[in-house]
């Protein structure tokens, strides 16, 4: 963006601003339109802080990462480890006044495995007894399916089997509860502002497309909140002008930061780093030629130095080959396919492919960051393996589609936790994944991570987790893990008790802001 276009764009943002609120504001940066607010279907990081905002679910975690009370205020499992009973705090409601009922969770994780909802995250739940078979179609009785609302307090969930990590679930914007009457009401459109109900600390008060989205304080929220009357979420899809508006004061915090930013930020006090459970990787449709050979993608895994990105990404990224990210229980550095460029090219030959009589493309956002890895890797596997990369560019909804549709051999995504469990990253590419949009399925991998997932034994799951991350990302080579990171934002020093955790969630109501006007 030109220096008249950044200007104009400033001076239409403190005309805007000054009509948001009379009360405290709190302003942030979003790269892009969510794909959805519909929390049942909303599956990328663009709507992470709206939606871990506007509601909230069962259980939520500490700073620590420990599961803890949230709507409910207390939960038991049975002996046999099968079913969970969540009893609802007592005088929850929504936002427009109306009682949180259990049965709002019930129709929230119906709608959830429904197939005409189409959920990416409808694989979540298949371990509730009957799930899967009402997702398929096989159980159109959902009374046989394991969630029930004994009463108006009281949910309860029975699994086919115990299950490791299920109490990590409910924290999960996916299962929050979902006003039936709501939906009915208004159908697809009940998610937009003036029609949806919530139940977290705001509700959504306006969004204005490829602008802003505002929320307001929810005065019906049961907790403790701040003293923020309202959350602005600027849409600004440039990183230059979003730090343009920062530095301007027109922001409190920023975050996806350009690379040349970062090396010129280092060092100063504003800058904050917080721990994050997320690993960049290249991604493989493994039907399409040449990707559709083994040996051709296990080149490409040995063609990159993953260790020079952090190096000119200026985040604190460090090298990847394996999926579970450093930090998280099941991380194993020996896993994966190492940078090694004489094996790149003996894998090459094993191929049969001749490089240069390949169309090698693959899709990424227009974001500066994606880019600068595509050109990157566009580089090494020029220079180690002969082969012509050409980079595909979109706008994240665009992305987000194509990858849908799977219309390219190769794509740059990421995967961040949505819960802090080895299983959250490896179920991405279980068969019946709706997250999994590589074509690629392996009976034997899907039995290892279910496997794990019932496993009681933390050192029998590392193991299994160890075997099923060698099919995905070393024998099969399915994707191609690059890079772990932290979250590098900045703070503005008016904004205090600003807390983002290892699942990017940015807690708005634990934030206050000082009275002092902005720059």
């Amino acid at each position: 963006m030109n220096l008249n276009l950044a200007s104009a764009f400033l001076s239409l943002l403190l005309v805007s601003a000054s009509t948001w609120a009379a009360g405290p504001s709190f302003t942030f940066r979003l790269p892009g339109d969510p794909e959805t607010l519909d929390w049942n279907r909303a599956h990328t990081s663009v709507e992470t802080h709206i939606l871990m905002n506007l509601m909230e679910g069962l259980v939520s975690h500490d700073a620590k990462m420990n599961v803890i009370p949230a709507l409910a205020e207390k939960w038991s499992k049975s002996p046999d480890g099968k079913t969970y009973t969540f009893k609802l705090r007592s005088g929850l409601k929504w936002s427009d006044g109306m009682p949180l009922k259990a049965q709002d969770f019930v129709y929230s994780w119906k709608r959830l495995l429904s197939p005409l909802t189409a959920a990416s995250y409808a694989y979540l739940l298949f371990d509730v007894e009957g799930a899967e078979e009402f997702f398929k179609g096989k159980q159109t009785d959902f009374s046989k399916v394991g969630i029930s609302a004994p009463d108006d307090l009281t949910f309860q969930v029975r699994l086919a089997r115990p299950v490791a990590h299920f109490i990590h679930i409910p924290t999960f914007w996916v299962t929050f509860p979902l006003r039936q009457d709501v939906v009915e009401k208004h159908g697809t459109s009940w998610a937009k502002p003036g029609r949806m109900v919530t139940v977290g600390p705001f509700e959504l008060s306006s969004y204005d497309l490829d602008s802003k989205i505002v929320l307001k304080a929810n005065p019906y929220y049961y907790g403790e909140h701040g003293n923020i009357d309202q959350a602005v979420g600027l849409i600004i899809k440039e990183d230059s002008t979003a730090l343009t508006l920062y530095e301007a004061g027109k922001l409190d915090f920023l975050t996806d930061i350009a690379s040349v930013d970062l090396k010129r930020l280092e060092g100063r006090a504003d800058l904050k780093r917080f721990p994050y459970l997320k690993t960049g990787y290249v991604g493989i449709v493994t039907d399409k030629f040449p990707v559709s050979n083994a040996h051709f993608r296990k080149a490409l895994g040995h063609a990159i130095d993953r260790k020079k990105i952090g190096q000119f990404l200026h985040g604190g990224q460090t090298s990847a080959e394996g999926f579970i990210p450093s930090g998280m229980f099941g991380y194993n550095s020996s896993v994966g396919l190492p940078f090694d460029p004489a094996k790149a090219k003996k894998e090459l030959t094993l191929s049969g492919v001749d490089p240069k009589a390949v169309k090698l493309e693959i899709v990424t956002t227009n974001w500066e960051k994606t880019l600068t890895v595509c050109q990157y890797l566009q580089s090494e596997l020029k220079k180690n393996l002969g082969i012509n990369l050409e980079i595909q560019s979109y706008d994240h909804k665009t992305f987000r589609a194509q990858l849908e549709l799977k219309n390219y051999p190769l794509f740059l995504n990421s995967w961040s936790a949505d819960y802090p469990d080895p299983d959250n990253f490896l179920s991405v590419f279980l068969s019946m994944s709706g997250n999994n949009r590589t074509s690629w399925k392996n009976s034997t991998y899907d039995a290892k991570v279910m496997l794990a997932r019932g496993n009681q034994n933390q050192s029998a799951r590392a193991k299994l987790y160890d075997e099923a991350q060698k099919l995905l990302v070393q024998d099969d080579a399915v994707i191609l893990p690059l890079y772990n990171e932290p979250i590098l934002a900045l703070v503005s020093t008016r904004t205090k008790n600003l807390e983002i955790n290892p699942l990017n969630y940015l807690k708005l109501k634990k934030i206050t802001v000082t009275e002092s006007a902005k720059k």
